[in-house]
């Protein structure tokens, strides 16, 4: 399972110690005006980072919602709560996403395709596909060919 996207806005990896999830909706796509995490807008979670192959793009007043997300897969990572930060009508696309933990690669996929906000910020359960990646699945990214060219893992 390929995801292509690591790059944040900022042009750094999200791989990178400093970085993480991050609800800013210019966090991840600058255009987009979506962001998810875990916390606040200017708290980044460290402990994860997304790499993506779709990403919405919103328009219009910004808002903040919060998911409880215990009674998915990413529960099994470490994470009980999403948070969303995007403006209020969706544009254009969908969300197919990777959160994965920086300590073991554990990773769950996120995929989303509706055609409304409600189904990416308010009531994500409901309205996403929400699966644990299967190791020998993946995720292949940038983050993991650049550590095995590097030797850190073989």
């Amino acid at each position: 399972m390929k995801f292509t996207t690591i790059k944040l806005a900022d042009g750094e990896s999200g791989a990178r110690p400093t970085q993480g999830l991050k609800r800013a909706e210019q966090h991840y796509v600058t255009t987009a005006h979506y962001g998810i995490g875990t916390a606040a807008d200017s708290d980044v979670d460290t402990d994860y980072y997304a790499v993506w192959n779709n990403w919405p793009t919103f328009s219009g007043s910004n808002g903040n919602h919060t998911n409880n997300v215990s009674s998915t897969a990413l529960n099994d990572i470490g994470i009980s709560t999403l948070t969303v930060r995007c403006k209020g009508t969706h544009a254009s696309g969908t969300l197919d996403v990777a959160i994965i933990r920086k300590s073991d690669r554990k990773a769950v996929r996120i995929q989303i395709t509706g055609s409304t906000s409600t189904h990416y910020k308010a009531d994500i359960v409901a309205n996403a596909t929400i699966t644990a990646i299967d190791p020998k699945d993946g995720p292949w990214t940038p983050e993991i060919g650049r550590l095995v060219n590097m030797g850190y893992i073989g």
